[in-house]
């Protein structure tokens, strides 16, 4: 990714990888059945039927056993890794995907409120989601961010450190001689 002049990366990370439980567990299952399967088609007196067909059966299996392992764990695996958190000095970026790669990104500038929300799993592995409210009605949601709390610490930090001329449009606020002349 190419940062801006003067911009640095504060943090970069992925989402919780509890997400990669389900596939963990479905691959297991998946792995454990064909396991099974196979123990059955190689015992040592396979019906007749078993002994014509044994090489396609096989070879069956596998294919069998390799489009599930690709479904349901190869796929959401590669979506967790493909999925990036970004928090630089001027702007917070969610990339998702590895071949299309869509992304968001919010410039700091723009963050009116961040809004934090747990459920009970998500408390226990202290991520969340986080809402960020860009104002007129517009939100976005980052949704299982790890350290959630400490995340939004990082981001409404890096807002403090933005300048202030860059929140109204390069009307420098600290010096008090361009407020005295609007005055007059």
């Amino acid at each position: 990714m190419k940062l801006d002049p003067g911009e640095r990366v504060i943090v970069m990370t992925r989402p919780q990888a509890r997400k990669l439980t389900w596939p963990v567990v479905a691959a297991l299952l998946v792995l454990g059945a064909g396991s099974y399967v196979l123990g059955n088609l190689s015992r040592s007196n396979p019906p007749d039927w078993i002994v014509e067909w044994h090489p396609l059966l096989l070879a069956g299996l596998a294919v069998v056993v390799a489009a599930l392992l690709s479904r349901l764990f190869l796929l959401p695996l590669l979506r967790w890794i493909s999925t990036r958190y970004l928090l630089t000095s001027k702007r917070l970026i969610v990339r998702r995907g590895m071949g299309r790669r869509h992304e968001r990104q919010l410039l700091l500038v723009n963050i009116a409120e961040l809004h934090t929300e747990q459920s009970i799993i998500q408390r226990t592995l202290r991520s969340g989601n986080l809402t960020v409210d860009l104002g007129h009605g517009r939100t976005s949601r980052i949704v299982d961010v790890p350290e959630v709390f400490r995340f939004r610490t990082l981001v409404v930090e890096a807002i403090e450190q933005l300048p202030r001329t860059a929140m109204f449009d390069g009307v420098d606020m600290e010096t008090e001689t361009e407020w005295n002349s609007w005055d007059s």
